[in-house]
């Protein structure tokens, strides 16, 4: 683990960080109890710690700061900058910043008693009225011991599986320009979570201690693990940026139009029903073909509501097909009594599918009943298996799905989508990739036909 084999690290490829930068990652967030911060350069370090620090401070938690290489002075400087009054706070026990070697080395490097100093100030912390103890150390203390660095693991794995209901979190400091690869990557490993570049990073590469302890991959690939680290947490956090701005558009504009259509559809309703001499018949048939417009306007409003939750969530639960299919079409004849719904469903099937696969079910035979010429209109539903799925088929006469917009939907591009069916097509995609499913558009002569294929391995 020693700095001769670290060469390749000693370029600082971390921008510039303040204390004030680094701090909103700490902020309005829980932190997870163990922390492995890495880092090219004192300054990202302090700024760092610093954040980390004044999140805890803030929190009403003590902060423990050892350090090793640093000295005392530029800690308590970084922590000026971040606006803490670190006089005060160390006059009221509320900041401590000593030795790491004097903690960790006094009377030769013993993990046990390490530990159980550790505890034991945790529980000081909390008698004196703190909400826990936040330690932040210099790791390169354990240079000057004899042990191997597999040793200085296990101490942190000790320290993970000891008393976990005690309120003491760390955040472990690792000099890129000190620590050798391989050593990087072993703690890279053996921690969840990490802080690299100023971001928190929940890391995909961890393993718990004993399967690590077991473990014969390579590990000397330690800049290109903390690269794929930081790369994913960035991508989570444009994903959840992304999903953030679309329920929030979502809901705006689905309450606005919902609200101003609602209007809209109450005028032509008062005007539709004013006295047969007051409207001439071609009048009359212009407000209700506005009036059949601004109810569609309405239902893509209501799908809209849908979709925002197959964006937010993807609970899964049981589902009986022919029950699901039996009882939608019991409802949309109610809704369209003229329109003729045949269901046949070959066996019980049941599934752990989308929360909301029943309203994607009913978005295809409303959609079979409301979009076709036949009068009066005919839809027929099966569930059947076929080879390693379970299919459910609406089929209905008439033209297909053009084949332009089921190549749209099969590649996830946007498209206008013909016959107002789009939004609703879409939503249907999702709640049915959100079952492990797939949709599929069948040939057939002189028919629609529109199939949800959903694994069999999810019969249960």
């Amino acid at each position: 683990m020693g700095s001769n084999a670290a060469e390749a690290w000693t370029e600082d490829r971390t921008p510039e960080l303040s204390p004030e930068a680094v701090l909103p990652e700490f902020l309005g967030r829980d932190l997870p109890r163990h922390l492995a911060l890495f880092y090219h350069s004192v300054e990202a370090q302090l700024a760092t710690c610093a954040a980390f620090a004044k999140r805890e401070l803030d929190d009403g938690w003590r902060v423990l700061y050892l350090h090793d290489e640093n000295d005392p002075n530029e800690i308590a400087a970084a922590l000026r900058m971040i606006d803490i009054d670190v006089e005060r706070r160390r006059d009221a026990g509320d900041l401590l910043i000593e030795d790491a070697s004097e903690v960790y080395l006094d009377g030769g490097f013993d993990p046990d008693r390490m530990i159980d100093s550790l505890q034991a100030a945790t529980r000081d912390a909390v008698e004196d009225g703190y909400g826990g103890l936040a330690v932040a150390g210099e790791n390169t203390w354990c240079f000057h011991t004899d042990y191997s660095f597999d040793h200085i693991l296990e101490f942190e794995a000790d320290f993970d599986a000891r008393a976990p209901e005690l309120p003491v979190r760390a955040m472990c400091q690792y000099d890129l320009a000190r620590f050798d690869p391989e050593s990087v990557s072993k703690a890279l490993w053996t921690h969840e979570h990490i802080v690299y570049r100023g971001r928190i990073c929940e890391n995909p590469f961890y393993v718990p201690p004993s399967e690590f302890r077991a473990s014969k991959a390579d590990q000397s690939e330690a800049e290109l693990l903390l690269e794929q680290t930081y790369s994913l947490a960035q991508a989570r956090r444009e994903v959840g940026r992304r999903r953030q701005r679309i329920e929030v558009l979502n809901r705006t504009l689905r309450h606005n139009i919902r609200n101003e259509i609602n209007v809209v559809l109450g005028y032509l309703g008062d005007v539709l029903h004013r006295p047969e001499e007051a409207l001439s018949e071609s009048d009359r048939q212009r407000i209700k073909t506005a009036r059949r417009y601004a109810e569609n306007i309405s239902r893509t409003s209501e799908k809209a509501r849908y979709v925002e939750q197959t964006l937010s969530g993807d609970e899964l639960e049981p589902f009986d097909l022919g029950q699901v299919v039996d009882e939608v079409a019991d409802e949309l004849s109610e809704r369209y009594p003229d329109a003729g719904i045949a269901t046949a469903v070959d066996e019980p099937w049941t599934v752990i599918a989308d929360e909301d696969l029943p309203r994607a079910v009913e978005e295809l035979i409303e959609n079979a009943v409301r979009h076709q010429d036949r009068t009066p209109p005919s839809v027929s539903v099966s569930v059947r298996r076929r080879g390693d799925a379970v299919a459910i088929d609406v089929v209905n006469p008439g033209e297909p799905i053009p084949e332009d917009d089921q190549r749209a939907l099969r590649r996830g591009r946007e498209t206008s989508l013909l016959h107002g069916r789009g939004i609703g097509l879409w939503m249907v995609k999702w709640i049915t990739e959100n079952s492990n499913g797939s949709l599929a558009f069948p040939q057939g002569e002189d028919e629609c036909r529109v199939r949800i294929e959903l694994p069999a391995s999810s019969v249960v």
